[in-house]
């Protein structure tokens, strides 16, 4: 508890200081990082609130014997906020945060990050990246015809069976030079190892550029588009690639898988109708008989799901934490009633015994802490009821096998 208040008196003041080269200071620690978690797109404040946490990052996070369990780290959090935003939303957001740290990690996904598993994490204003969100390994096979191949293509595909996606995608880009000429077979499995390593963009910029026209609308090639625009949440985008794969679609084999993929693209959509409607259809395939059931059957929850009010959360904080109890937070709930009891006393007590300077000080905290109370209620209403949805989608997603 201590620790979160020293963050605070650290950023109280606001002056000008030069601002900062990405280095992500963790717990005493510099940890290199591919992903960033300042906004590019959000011109940056320069602010004397970065140096004091940089001080707090550098002489004393690495003393303290215990890890943030939250990423960013609430104090790679306060330097993000107080860069992108004015100082008064900057320290109600961060005081929201600190109430929050450690607690109800049920309500937020998973990261995995260099020093292990952490609660993802940002500010409402800004949306993490889609790589940082956590998915367990998922294993690509390759594309096969009912045609023979040869010795080339076999050793293609026994590589991508095998997951060697990099060396499987290099070998298909000398065949395509010495070919110098199209083929699908080839085309597709390209397309399932740009997929595999995760350059999503690249596939798409292939298939836009570099697949003919009469080609597009092969099924399979339609389809493995459809799981890449699934990948980077175009959700309508993947609806109409996979719509254009179920038209070219002649076989029961294909089909159900389509009609699988469709089912939870609505879901990601929060079309739970359409969803269900999908998952009813696919029960028509004996082998997906069981998957079209309880999937069916979680699409039905999704709809009976009780939403809490951010209002109605605001409201209650009032009294400091019963919005957070209200919206399932409830370690935090006890914090925040803690953390806002215990700055009031010590208000009341300095102004009391006249020591004016400190009651100020405290005062000024605790109503950072009271708003970030109350704040903090309205976003734990809507982070609840996504969660929510969310937990339903990954057991929709798990079940698919995608």
């Amino acid at each position: 508890m201590s620790r979160n208040i020293l963050i605070l008196i650290l950023t109280l003041t606001y002056s000008i200081s030069s601002g900062q080269t990405f280095t992500e200071q963790v717990d005493g620690k510099s940890i290199a990082s591919g992903q960033r978690y300042f906004n590019d797109t959000i011109k940056k404040k320069e602010s004397a609130a970065n140096d004091y946490i940089g001080f707090y990052q550098t002489y004393i996070s690495g003393i303290r014997g215990q890890e943030c369990p939250m990423y960013p780290s609430c104090s790679n959090y306060g330097l993000k906020t107080f860069s992108e935003t004015n100082f008064a939303s900057a320290f109600v957001m961060t005081s929201d945060r600190l109430l929050r740290c450690g607690h109800d990690h049920n309500n937020y996904s998973l990261t995995l990050r260099k020093n292990g598993f952490k609660s993802l994490d940002y500010p409402a204003y800004d949306k993490p990246p889609i790589e940082l969100y956590y998915s367990r390994n998922s294993y690509y096979f390759a594309y096969s015809d009912t045609i023979r191949d040869d010795s080339t293509f076999l050793f293609i595909k026994k590589l991508i069976n095998n997951q060697y996606y990099q060396e499987a995608l290099l070998e298909i880009m000398r065949i395509e030079f010495e070919l110098k000429a199209f083929n699908i077979d080839l085309f597709i499995n390209k397309v399932i190892c740009l997929k595999a390593i995760g350059e999503y963009e690249k596939a798409l910029f292939e298939y836009e550029n570099k697949c003919p026209t009469e080609y597009k609308s092969n099924t399979e090639l339609a389809f493995q588009i459809a799981l890449i625009q699934y990948k980077l949440q175009n959700y309508d985008q993947a609806l109409q690639s996979n719509s254009i794969a179920f038209k070219s679609c002649t076989d029961t084999f294909c089909k159900p898988k389509i009609i699988l993929l469709n089912g939870l693209l609505y879901a990601n959509k929060y079309d739970w109708q359409n969803s269900m409607q999908s998952y009813k259809s696919l029960s028509e395939f004996d082998s997906y008989e069981q998957v079209s059931t309880i999937n069916f059957q979680l699409s039905e929850k999704a709809i009976r799901l009780k939403n809490k009010s951010p209002s109605f959360a605001g409201a209650l904080s009032i009294i400091p934490g019963l919005g957070y109890a209200y919206t399932g937070h409830k370690q935090t709930a006890i914090s925040a009633l803690l953390v806002n009891g215990l700055l009031a006393y010590a208000t009341y007590t300095n102004f009391k015994n006249e020591n004016y300077g400190m009651g100020i000080l405290t005062g000024v905290f605790n109503l950072s802490f009271y708003i970030g109370n109350i704040y903090g209620a309205t976003k734990s209403a809507k982070r609840y009821n996504e969660q929510q949805k969310k937990s339903i989608i990954n057991k929709l997603e798990f079940n698919s096998h995608f």
